[in-house]
């Protein structure tokens, strides 16, 4: 009966895999301590606190909405829109709320934005640490 097939509904393919998730982790702790580093150089000490800011990408706007949402009830700035580049490709956006420029912080708000993107299934493609002290 499989020429049948094409009348069963289709499962939606995943836009971030497991193994996307891992690399993209081991990806983003690697840039953390570079910036740590920079930060260190640029005279920034691990009890400052900076917003970063952060870049996502979707491919349903569903899922922008919800990771919006999510994003929000952190208390952090967000917003989304079509990516000028393609149609088919939301784009999340947005900064955080104050973070402390340690390894340790760092990691774990990476590793959270990772997990969060994962399951919205949503990619958590970039970010940048604001660079003015308070």
């Amino acid at each position: 009966m499989s020429i049948l097939n094409f009348l069963k509904p289709k499962k939606d393919k995943r836009l971030v895999s497991e193994n996307d998730f891992n690399a993209n982790l081991v990806k983003h702790y690697r840039l953390a301590t570079e910036a740590l580093v920079s930060l260190r150089d640029a005279a920034v000490e691990e009890e400052d606190k900076l917003q970063i800011d952060y870049f996502f990408y979707s491919d349903s706007l569903l899922k922008a909405e919800a990771l919006e949402k999510e994003m929000q009830n952190m208390g952090y700035i967000v917003n989304y829109g079509i990516a000028p580049h393609d149609k088919n490709i939301f784009v999340i956006s947005g900064r955080t709320t104050e973070i402390r420029m340690m390894h340790e912080s760092l990691s774990k708000w990476i590793t959270g934005m990772c997990e969060i993107g994962y399951m919205h299934d949503c990619i958590f493609d970039s970010w940048g640490i604001v660079s003015e002290v308070k």
